[in-house]
């Protein structure tokens, strides 16, 4: 199956980039500060990443257990970070002049990751596209109606740019859109079938994202579902049937390079929420802002070290994993593949550790990092359990931890 690849993968790159890296306050900085008109998109003339190094950023995300990429072709600012053939508004005539989204699909590929593209279904440059939430009306309260003329445009425009991106970088596993406004909620504002019918005829094994409708009840399926932000309690279903899902995250407080923004996660809480993820079926694409220059700031990349550190120990609970049957204790997360359960650890335990519904049903359990056994403990302290708990020991457990139950 064309998902079979994404459900084993679970966990990926995100890359924010683009001219708001200059300004670095955040992706969202066209429509958060007060420019005068024509001072952001100027920017784009000081555009020259001169220590841009897509491959470094390939091997930075390979080593840390990553296996897809996706990278933003454009953002709401409008301005397009590949070669477009509908705008002036483009990395190509910035002072660097390259294809920075060729640049980046050659290197991941060499990497062996699969490869995805974001796409903002908004553009806040365009005059065919109306928002409440758009720097118009951030800034004046009121919101112009484009012309039937001018939306047909934009129509045009979002369906022509996306079929250059499908039909000029070779296989394209995955396609991000972003976002869909609540406000346009009940309305097919993008032409979604039209567009979803040349995606799938130029990529047929191609994954398209659930953001080309707000509500999910009365509109087509989509491949994926794009929560946020967040580890969902249980798999989500649209329709009443389980959907594959991936949920985004940031690594500090921003998605573009915001500068002085220091609030990185911990190992711990990026190692968890990865685990959390995969607990329920879905995958973590985990977000990075490269500077002005093209480099990532120290702090991602030192994070990026770390989990590749954590995922040489202990990313066969990851990779291939998903949902286990079996109900994790308190502090624990579960993920499974073939006859082996993974224990995450989440918040370091009391003491014992009771694992519901698996006496008798284990040969051995090891601490991933460092082969240590746990101790099945079956002299003591039962009484009270029921018939089918497990009580085992394991010492110095530490958030990010995992378990290896093998089961018999």
């Amino acid at each position: 199956m064309k998902t079979d690849w994404f459900t084993s993968a679970r966990f990926g790159m995100f890359i924010h980039w683009g001219i708001y890296s200059i300004p670095a306050k955040g992706e969202w900085s066209y429509a958060n500060d007060p420019w005068n008109p024509g001072e952001y998109e100027a920017f784009a003339k000081k555009f020259d990443p001169e220590n841009f190094d897509p491959e470094k950023w390939a091997n930075l995300a390979k080593a840390a257990g990553m296996k897809y990429v996706v990278f933003t072709t454009k953002h709401h600012d409008g301005f397009c970070m590949f070669d477009s053939h509908y705008t002036d508004y483009k990395v190509t005539n910035t002072p660097f002049g390259k294809d920075v989204t060729k640049m980046v699909v050659d290197a991941f590929r060499k990497a062996g990751l699969k490869i995805g593209f974001y796409h903002s279904l908004p553009d806040w440059t365009h005059p065919g596209y109306a928002d409440p939430e758009s720097p118009e009306f951030y800034r004046t309260k009121t919101i112009h109606t484009p012309t039937d003329a001018e939306y047909r445009s934009f129509l045009d425009y979002l369906y022509n740019s996306v079929e250059q991106l499908m039909t000029g970088y070779g296989r394209i596993d995955l396609l991000f859109f972003d976002y869909t406004s609540k406000y346009k909620d009940g309305t097919d504002y993008f032409d979604r079938n039209r567009l979803l019918e040349m995606i799938y005829r130029h990529q047929p094994d191609i994954l398209v994202n659930d953001r080309l409708a707000f509500s999910k009840e009365h509109v087509c399926d989509f491949d994926y579902y794009t929560p946020e932000v967040t580890v969902m309690n249980q798999p989500p279903s649209v329709k009443g049937r389980p959907v594959l899902w991936e949920s985004c995250a940031t690594m500090n407080d921003n998605w573009g390079y915001c500068k002085g923004d220091e609030n990185y996660k911990s190992l711990s809480t990026l190692v968890c929420g990865l685990l959390g993820c995969v607990s329920q079926n879905g995958n973590l694409l985990l977000n990075v802002g490269p500077k002005p220059d093209g480099s990532l700031p120290d702090m991602t990349i030192a994070k990026l070290e770390e989990l590749a550190r954590w995922f040489a120990d202990n990313g066969e609970a990851v990779t291939g994993c998903g949902k286990a049957e079996y109900a994790a204790p308190f502090g624990l997360c579960y993920t499974r593949k073939g006859k082996n359960i993974y224990a995450g650890v989440l918040t370091a335990p009391m003491g014992d550790i009771i694992l519901p519904q698996l006496k008798g049903k284990v040969r051995e359990i090891t601490l991933l990092k460092n082969g240590s056994k746990a101790s099945l403990i079956d002299f003591w302290g039962f009484e009270l359990l029921k018939s089918d708990d497990l009580r085992i020991r394991m010492r110095g457990l530490a958030p990010g931890d995992v378990l290896k139950i093998e089961l018999l």
